[in-house]
């Protein structure tokens, strides 16, 4: 696990290390990890969890530069290829992307929507279960958790039945602040990133039953 780390510049004893506490914390008789996001104490976990998260330790600069290398990427891959307004050439991805930028542009960048519709448009047929493809999805943002964490996370949004899945991503969205994605914590990154993926395989899954 250690040697797939997203934060190379990291040691292997610093990782080494956080597996061995990772293993400790595990095994204890009464384990602090957050198995159950709807117990009292999720929230202060994982705000005790955000206040160690990596990436505070890197300088601004440094973040500001890998951000905007990532957001120069991801324009160059969405760069369209045919004008937007040719309907009868427009890719199925498109028009998630579309429906994403309707409901979600005005809190999120339109490159970070259009990764999660292109991840969620590959995976919506997947065998992979529901909380999976929702962590699939987040992950291609690089906002820094483990797949462990955001599975936690993650499971509200994909357990819901299928009459309160609306409901549920109504309740990740509220928990956001209503601020330039920049300016979101890293835990509400992760919670409007979901939600955003949920919606979408909720629109793809209407639209393939039709």
């Amino acid at each position: 696990m250690a040697s797939e780390t997203k934060y190379p510049q990291y040691s292997s004893d610093f990782w080494s290390e956080a597996e061995r506490e990772l293993w400790e914390m595990l095994l204890q008789d009464e384990t602090n990890y957050c198995w159950n996001t709807a117990h009292p104490e999720s929230e202060a976990y994982f705000t005790a969890l955000e206040a160690a998260f990596p990436l505070d330790e890197l300088l601004d600069t440094e973040i500001e530069a890998r951000s905007q290398a990532l957001f120069t990427q991801l324009d160059q891959l969405w760069e369209p290829e045919v004008p937007v307004a040719s309907t009868e050439i427009a890719t199925s991805h498109s028009d998630i992307l579309a429906t994403l930028c309707q409901k979600f542009a005005s809190r999120v960048p339109q490159v970070t929507l259009a990764l999660i519709a292109k991840t969620a448009k590959e995976l919506v047929s997947s065998n992979l279960c529901l909380a999976e493809r929702l962590v699939r999805c987040v992950n291609e943002l690089s906002i820094g958790w483990t797949e462990e964490d955001l599975l936690v996370m993650a499971r509200p949004l994909a357990y819901a039945m299928r009459g309160d899945q609306t409901e549920a991503i109504e309740t990740f969205l509220e928990k956001v602040r209503e601020v330039p994605f920049e300016e979101l914590s890293p835990m509400e990154k992760a919670r409007l990133s979901l939600a955003i993926s949920r919606y979408a395989f909720a629109e793809l899954e209407t639209t393939n039953d039709q």
